[in-house]
């Protein structure tokens, strides 16, 4: 060959090649996985170096593998002195006196700078031979099988004189397969089970507990128990927040347990009133809430349904005692009750398990004379003349429903499409929740009994809290104004009633609306439906309490209010002519 050159330099070409690339190629991503964890160094713990504050633990995952002290001492503080101020606002932590320290108690601040702190002692040469190298974590024994890198820094913060010296801990650590413990830093950076590198001949496990100081590859992570030595003395806490004190012990007021005593101790059962609980197994059939569109258009909607397809099995208690008899109408007989279903549904009677409920039935008045006059005695009808009634009673309160529904349908579209709103509240009204029970028989001495078959019907419906003194009757079937003065309870829901008759009259085409209004201010019962005389043709419809004259005269009878006026209603005129006498204008 030629002078000078030797057979290497033949492959000049080639290593120019390779280390071109390895002048380019980007660097190593090697990343560690840091737990950080902070403690009060001021408490008196022998085994411990400090306790946790506030249970301050944060993990911090891609970390550069190359960091060095002053990266982790920002680092550090960056993420604990939040979470600090968060822990206690009101406190006042010198952050600047803060000291970070590793698990050596060496303080990072001295360590040179720019130098990586964890690099060289976590990477050891491989055991499996010279050619590849892999990198292991290096790890020291704590003498009770845990292990810690030795890198763990710690945080200590003194404060001045008025306040506590607290000493905050912050350590990196490798986590034993074992468990997750408290290391002697309250604070713990964990590096990850793996490091994230492109070269295949390198990798980095995390040690496990071992009785030496060899090390085990697992990927486990745990926090880490160490002995550490004795904490400062003569230091008071920061403020740590505790479970409030126990209230303190009372014993009973002396003369009332006495008394509590003796009623207590005496006490009977009232046989009365547990011989006067009936219990019946029946078929719940619930009045639903209709659009008034969908009781028009579909014809197994017209009316109320007793439909065993959408009926409820279920229990139904009723207290027949004299404590359970709530009272009696010109018709029917209210008792108390609870009903029970076994499927309930969301909403509605039997939504909850033993549902109060009114228990209404109706009798006919059996007169001591001739005369029909005077007292009378409550007799009860057939079981077929009761179902035909309360049927009735359940299809007028299923049309009052959705008539009630179509005019608040009516009411907030109107103020919807309204400029400016009314200048007065508009009440919220409904009608009771009810339903028809079909109660069966279940075993009967009575010849010609059948087990299964119906045996009684009732009409539940939903209490009305208050009481007597509450119930209020605002409008009477047999005419279209309030029956309450202008001064008395009521009389302003009374107007609201008398403007929705209003509506449902104009709304309907003069065919129909509600009357005989009663109940309390937001829910109402008993209510009866009048149609005008051409809907029934002669034919009894909605019952007895149906006036049609009501209806005839209603223009007559009607004297619109506040209400009629901001909706814009149709006003019927009355004026008097020459005599004096009031003629519709």
């Amino acid at each position: 060959g030629a002078i000078g050159y030797l057979s290497q330099h033949a492959l000049y070409a080639a290593e120019h090649d390779r280390w071109g690339k390895m002048a380019y190629a980007s660097s190593l991503a090697e990343t560690i996985l840091l737990e950080i964890t902070m403690v009060h160094e001021g408490a008196r713990a022998r085994k411990k170096r400090g306790i946790a504050i506030g249970n301050i633990c944060e993990g911090k995952k891609d970390v550069d593998a190359q960091i060095d002290a002053s990266g982790l001492i920002k680092l550090a503080l960056e993420t604990v002195v939040p979470k600090l101020c968060k822990f206690d606002g009101e406190f006042v932590w010198r952050v600047e006196e803060f000291v970070i320290r590793d698990a050596a108690w060496v303080d990072l601040s001295n360590h040179p700078q720019s130098v990586p702190y964890f690099y060289d002692q976590c990477l050891q040469p491989s055991r499996k031979g010279t050619v590849t190298r892999t990198s292991e974590l290096a790890g020291t024994s704590c003498g009770n099988g845990t292990y810690f890198l030795s890198e763990a820094i710690r945080t200590s913060c003194t404060q001045s004189s008025e306040h506590a010296t607290a000493h905050t801990a912050i350590g990196f650590n490798v986590p034993s397969s074992a468990e997750r413990a408290t290391a002697h830093t309250a604070v713990g950076f964990n590096l990850p089970s793996s490091a994230t590198t492109s070269l295949t001949e390198n990798e980095l496990f995390l040690p496990s507990a071992t009785t030496n100081n060899s090390v085990t590859v697992s990927t486990k992570r745990a926090h880490q128990r160490a002995e550490s030595s004795s904490s400062l003395s003569g230091t008071s806490s920061p403020p740590r927040k505790k479970n409030p004190p126990p209230a303190a012990f009372h014993s009973p007021d002396r003369d009332l347990l006495k008394e509590v005593l003796k009623i207590g101790g005496g006490a009977n059962l009232n046989y009365f009133i547990v011989f006067g609980l009936h219990s019946e197994s029946m078929q719940f059939h619930q009045i639903p809430t209709r659009d008034i569109t969908d009781l028009l258009l579909h014809k197994q909607h017209h009316s109320f349904s007793v439909d065993t397809a959408e009926s409820s099995i279920g229990q139904l208690t009723i207290d027949t005692s004299t404590d359970g008899f709530i009272g009696i109408g010109g018709f029917k007989t209210a008792n108390a009750g609870w009903l029970t279903l076994t499927a309930p549904p969301k909403t509605g009677l039997g939504s909850v398990a033993c549902h109060k409920v009114v228990v209404k039935r109706p009798f006919e008045k059996v007169f001591l004379t001739a005369m029909k006059v005077g007292a009378y005695k409550v007799g009860r009808y057939s079981l077929t003349d009761e179902l035909r009634k309360l049927f009735r009673e359940a299809n007028v309160l299923y049309w009052s429903k959705s008539l009630l529904k179509l005019t608040y349908d009516f009411i907030d579209r109107s103020i919807a499409s309204s400029p400016e709103p009314p200048p007065f509240t508009v009440p919220r009204v409904r009608f009771v929740e009810a339903g028809l029970a079909l109660c069966h028989n279940q075993g009967s001495s009575k010849p010609g009994a059948k087990t299964g078959s119906t045996r009684a019907v009732f009409l539940l419906e939903e209490l009305i809290e208050g009481g007597d003194d509450m119930f209020v009757k605002f409008i009477h079937n047999m005419d279209t104004n309030p029956l309450l003065d202008e001064l008395d309870y009521g009389y302003d829901i009374a107007e609201f009633f008398v403007f929705t008759q209003h509506v449902r009259y104009v709304k309907t085409g003069k065919l129909a609306f509600i009357s005989d209004y009663q109940g309390i201010t937001v829910l109402l019962t008993d209510p009866q439906i009048l149609t005008h005389p051409s809907v029934s043709n002669g034919c009894d419809i909605f019952g007895e309490g149906n006036i049609e004259a009501s209806v005839s005269k209603f223009e007559d009878q009607h004297a619109c209010n506040e209400y009629c006026g901001w909706f814009g209603l149709e006003t019927f005129v009355k004026e008097a002519n020459d005599d004096g006498v009031v003629v519709e204008g």
